[in-house]
Formats: structure tokens, C-alpha cells, sequence
């Protein structure tokens, strides 16, 4: 029967096979306990998370103050306008505020749309006297606000 099994011509390609079944069956059994285990952890860090984690995601890593993307999503209506400006960065603001707030305002307003004339102006560290017909309707920390002009 073994002479049979390892006849010429297939022995080298069950060989093969056998082997890649056996690196599999090992791997499967060393490393099947701490891959399971990494994926409950993670999907119990998920799980803890509150809805406003949850809805804002990757935001925390652009907003220092998550609650001017809850106001945001509150205030401004979905068929509205807004613009995102940009003052000097702040302390307690993160490399990316800066840089990637109205990228990632873009789609997070989603269906507002960006436009420099907007209604309402989310203003980040900007100079308020820069929009003398807007009021300021919501106010963070971190020198972040919402600001509303009449149209």
C-alpha cells in the first residue's frame, strides 16, 4: 500500500499536499485559541462602546470635542449648507484636526453639502468677526463652535 501511495510521477504532489495539510492542522491548533481570543476582546471593546463612539467613529481621532459632530448632526439641517473654518491650531487638538476636519465633516454631514457660502460655518479656532452676520449657536472647548448666519 505504501509502496503504492509513493509510486512515481504523484509522490512529490502528496507529499506536498500532506504537508500543507499538516503546517494548517498545526497552525489551526497553536494558533486557533489566541486568534479567537483576540477577536472576543475586540468585539467586547466594541460593545462597550456608547452610541455617540459608535456613531462617530473615527472622528475622535480628528475632534478633540466629539460633541460638535452630535451638534452638527443636530443643528444643521439635512438639505443644508455648511463650511468648515479653520483657525490656529489649538492645545488639546490632535495632528489631524487641523488638516482633515472638513474632509471628514464632508462625510459625516452626509447629505449636507460643503459649500464657502454656507449657512452655518463650523468654525474651528476661526476668527468670529471674520463672519459678523453669524451668530454663534454652540460653543465647545478647544476653541470649536458652530456658527449660524441668515440667508
Amino acid at each position: 500500500m505504501l509502496q503504492r501511495w509513493f509510486s512515481a510521477g504523484i509522490a512529490t504532489r502528496r507529499l506536498v499536499v500532506v504537508f500543507c495539510v499538516g503546517v494548517t492542522v498545526i497552525a489551526l491548533v497553536v494558533r486557533y485559541s489566541d486568534a479567537f481570543r483576540d477577536a472576543q476582546d475586540t468585539a467586547k471593546a466594541n460593545a462597550a462602546l456608547d452610541m455617540v463612539d459608535r456613531a462617530v467613529g473615527a472622528g475622535s481621532s480628528v475632534f478633540p470635542d466629539q460633541g460638535v459632530l452630535v451638534e452638527a448632526g443636530g443643528l444643521i439641517p439635512p438639505g443644508g449648507t455648511f463650511t468648515v473654518a479653520v483657525g490656529e491650531p489649538q492645545p488639546g487638538w490632535t495632528p489631524l484636526t487641523a488638516g482633515s476636519a472638513e474632509l471628514f465633516l464632508r462625510s459625516y454631514l452626509l447629505p449636507r453639502r460643503l459649500d464657502p457660502n454656507a449657512e452655518w460655518i463650523v468654525c474651528l479656532a476661526c476668527d468670529p468677526n471674520a463672519f459678523p452676520e453669524a451668530n454663534a449657536i454652540w460653543e465647545g472647548d478647544d476653541g470649536i463652535s458652530i456658527l449660524h448666519r441668515e440667508q
